[in-house]
């Protein structure tokens, strides 16, 4: 590395992103296995980007959303489903629930 520093005439060289992924689980070595010790911690993060996928598929198909305001709308929709799925409940039902209830008030695990 010092060679490397020297042929570059810098005072630091830049790390790889697999050396910068390593010191990182080495830093945040609790947090990542935490999965083994709490088993209601998936092991993968599948759920997650399965939430993000139709959002990506709607931006890959229409271009973008029209406004700043539909896509938040979107993005708030879709968690709330995302939520209701996660909680066990039928999507339909929550949906139906949300539009007959519309308000602020809490719709999930409320009752």
């Amino acid at each position: 590395m010092e060679k490397q520093r020297q042929e570059l005439g810098r005072k630091k060289v830049k790390n790889t992103k697999a050396y910068n992924l390593f010191k990182r689980l080495i830093e945040f070595k609790t947090e990542t296995l935490r999965f083994m010790s709490d088993f209601t911690i998936p092991f993968d993060n599948n759920g997650s980007e399965r939430d993000i996928r139709m959002a990506k598929l709607k931006r890959k198909i229409s271009g973008c959303f029209r406004s700043a305001d539909g896509g938040a709308f979107f993005a708030r929709i879709r968690s709330y489903l995302s939520s209701a799925r996660k909680q066990g409940m039928d999507i339909y039902q929550s949906l139906l629930r949300a539009v007959q209830n519309y308000s602020n008030m809490p719709l999930l695990g409320a009752e």
